[in-house]
């Protein structure tokens, strides 16, 4: 018998979702949208079986809405922060909310991978934070640029996953508590992609 024991690799203390400004408004130009709002319901829904945190952006939501309808009811108890900087660490009290809650793991999904995403993803690197990015929970306007900031991001330690690979990764076997759960969302989940 192999002494061999399966890392816990997503879970417990200091492991956090986070949910960049998935907003209508901001929604509309994003390639695959669909599948991207799709992929992020999903995320929302398998971080909460997984009892990981999950927080809320929204880019300046007094002009640009709130979050989508679909996300807001799978994260009904999920902090939000309204932020004007396109990080989410240059909004104060998310970034006083990270270090209270002591958060060293971030898994960021939303939206627009060039610049909220790349930019946080930057900003939590320079606070120590390792970084997995869902790369089909993260969209954008143009393939191209996505692609490149993606690249850099991988050059500097993120972790470039899609969210099936997060979520076995998380399970780590078929004996987990959630297994059937998080099986289910993901074989109910569309081609769209």
């Amino acid at each position: 018998m192999s002494n061999f024991k399966i890392e816990k690799r997503y879970s417990g203390m200091g492991v956090c979702g986070l949910v960049l400004d998935m907003q209508p408004r901001l929604l509309d130009g994003i390639l695959a949208k669909d599948a991207l709002l799709e992929g992020v319901s999903i995320f929302c829904e398998a971080m909460s079986l997984f009892e990981v945190e999950t927080v809320i952006t929204e880019q300046v939501p007094s002009k640009l809405g709130f979050t989508c309808e679909e996300i807001s009811e799978r994260c009904t108890h999920s902090p939000r922060f309204a932020k004007k900087t396109f990080s989410a660490f240059g909004e104060e009290s998310f970034f006083d909310w990270m270090e209270q809650s002591k958060i060293d793991h971030l898994i960021v999904t939303g939206i627009e991978t060039p610049i909220c995403v790349y930019l946080s993803a930057i900003d939590a690197i320079k606070h120590g934070m390792k970084v997995t990015l869902v790369t089909d929970c993260i969209g954008a306007r143009r393939a191209v640029d996505a692609k490149q900031c993606l690249g850099q991001l991988a050059s500097l330690g993120c972790h470039l996953l899609p969210l099936e690979t997060l979520l076995y990764s998380m399970l780590g076997s078929s004996e987990h508590e959630v297994f059937k759960s998080v099986s289910e969302l993901v074989r109910d989940r569309s081609s769209l992609a």
